[in-house]
């Protein structure tokens, strides 16, 4: 079985090198190491009981879970595959040809089921919501509502159809089991699957990866296992939710009520919410609303150095200091001179309403620079192409409080920090805005208080800051505006609201 194993593998390295890595993104072609697929099938054949179970693949590749079901299961069991391109379908048939595999180059999710069977294993294509054609996810969608009477974003990737539409092809009572992203759990696409999970399944088990534990080598993606049963849930029906290491042999078990599970929920909180002080009577909202920052349309046209300046005569009137990458940034604070940032990456933001008429007749080594953005297409993007006239940005306060929206953690880091910005600059959309509420304003103006808060966010514990984002592959995190705001901040509170009170006090003295 090792040596079938290794040829296998010879083959699914020499097939996807025919691909470029943009092309395998666009297809979700990116296969499950061996080692992995062996450990899920050993974990299906213990819950599936039978030797003799049937088995189907919607999107087989190679095969690497039909080698791996032949190491667990009866080889020769009956077997049904699916492979929509022919570049892996045609030698993976010839490669399996004296084997009980039946593969069919089709797309899974046109077929109609001719049979149904014992288990379902598959690691589904990751394809994007972009790459997908309106036509084929208003069907999907259509497909989805029809069948089980859900609501499904456009925004979902093809992965999540394949979750819920394959139970027509599984027995009563039949397994699957889903190598699939975890975002998911999170993100707001992913509440359709979640209410499939919880309503119209049982759902066994989900198994979490470590974030910093890869499974694919070609691929930036935090995964997990989901397996559910094709039965209806029962209200006292227990989910196991497990972290780390196998699914086999997991670090951490955690059982929880099918019940206790909202489809509009977290789903990644519920792994670690008993281990961690989550109770707040304040969240970072009661005081602050949160923006991204500007979003250019295009920062390598509208984020210029001193350099450019200079050769194009710029004035002073176009230009908005702007705080550079987080990368550029060492440490939590960032002073200034004059309202310019002391930063070693001093760059400013471009920004002109002048008419071209009038930018052509006053400005004219400007308007060369504006030529520029015409020659290379910046007026057609997507933000630009909206805007009039469609080199002047969105106008927007400096902020005191930043935080850069994305970010890993380690001993020396967290995975976001709060840093004070003294200066005068705005931001980029690569950093999440601070800016106090209405009735904190002038309580926050005050540099003793502003810094005491500063100080006080920065030791929230990251685990606090980091249950209301997203988490990627690598231990990438992100937050949106809406995530960072839910952050537990009952640490700020007594700085702000009883010095606000004193001070409204005072204007009745």
């Amino acid at each position: 079985m090792e040596s079938i194993e290794n040829k296998r593998k010879e083959m699914q390295d020499y097939l996807d090198a025919q691909k470029s890595q943009k092309d395998r993104n666009k297809m979700g072609q990116f296969s499950t190491p061996y080692p992995l697929a062996l450990d899920i099938m050993r974990y299906m054949r213990k819950i599936v009981g039978i030797h003799n179970a049937s088995f189907l693949e919607p999107a087989i590749g190679t095969g690497v879970f039909y080698s791996a079901f032949r190491e667990t299961f009866n080889i020769n069991n009956k077997v049904l595959g699916f492979e929509i391109d022919p570049l892996y379908y045609n030698p993976t048939k010839k490669f399996w040809e004296n084997t009980n595999l039946n593969i069919r180059c089709a797309n899974f999710l046109t077929q109609h089921p001719d049979e149904k069977f014992d288990m379902i294993v598959s690691n589904p294509p990751y394809i994007r919501h972009h790459h997908l054609t309106n036509e084929s996810k208003t069907w999907l969608q259509n497909q989805v509502q029809q069948k089980f009477n859900i609501k499904i974003s456009g925004l979902a990737g093809l992965y999540c159809y394949f979750m819920i539409l394959a139970s027509e092809w599984l027995k009563d009572g039949a397994y699957s089991c889903w190598l699939v992203p975890s975002e998911f759990m999170d993100v707001n696409y992913g509440v359709a699957v979640k209410k499939y999970l919880t309503e119209n399944v049982q759902l066994i088990q989900i198994h979490r990866f470590n974030a910093e534990d890869l499974q694919f080598t070609d691929a930036l993606v935090s995964s997990c296992i989901v397996v559910l049963r094709n039965n209806k849930p029962t209200k006292n029906h227990e989910v196991e939710l497990t972290i780390g290491g196998e699914i086999t042999n997991p670090e951490k078990i955690k059982k929880i009520k099918i019940s206790d599970i909202k489809p509009e929920d977290k789903w990644t909180n519920l792994f670690t919410e008993n281990e961690i002080d989550i109770s707040s009577q304040n969240v970072l909202g009661d005081f602050f609303t949160v923006k991204r920052g500007i979003a250019t349309g295009d920062n390598s046209f509208f984020i210029i150095n001193e350099e450019t300046i200079t050769r194009y005569n710029i004035p002073k009137q176009f230009l908005r200091p702007i705080i550079p990458s987080p990368r550029y940034i060492k440490g939590n604070l960032i002073n200034n001179i004059e309202g310019l940032p002391t930063v070693e990456k001093r760059e400013f933001l471009f920004s002109c309403n002048l008419p071209e008429n009038i930018l052509k007749e006053q400005y004219p080594k400007v308007w060369d620079y504006v030529k520029i953005g015409y020659e290379r297409g910046v007026n057609n993007g997507y933000i630009c192409s909206r805007r009039k006239p469609w080199y002047s940005c969105e106008q927007r306060e400096p902020a005191t409080i930043i935080v850069p929206y994305m970010g890993r953690s380690d001993k020396k880091n967290k995975s976001f920090r709060f840093i004070l910005n003294t200066s005068k600059a705005i931001t980029t959309n690569v950093y999440l805005l601070l800016y106090p509420k209405p009735q904190y304003a002038e309580c926050l103006n005050n540099e003793k208080t502003l810094a005491e808060v500063w100080r006080e966010l920065n030791d929230i514990p990251t685990e606090k800051v980091t249950r209301n984002g997203r988490i990627y592959g690598g231990g990438l995190r992100k937050m949106e505006p809406s995530e960072l705001m839910r952050t537990p901040a009952d640490c700020i509170a007594p700085l702000i609201v009883s010095r606000t009170s004193n001070k409204q006090l005072t204007l009745f003295e």
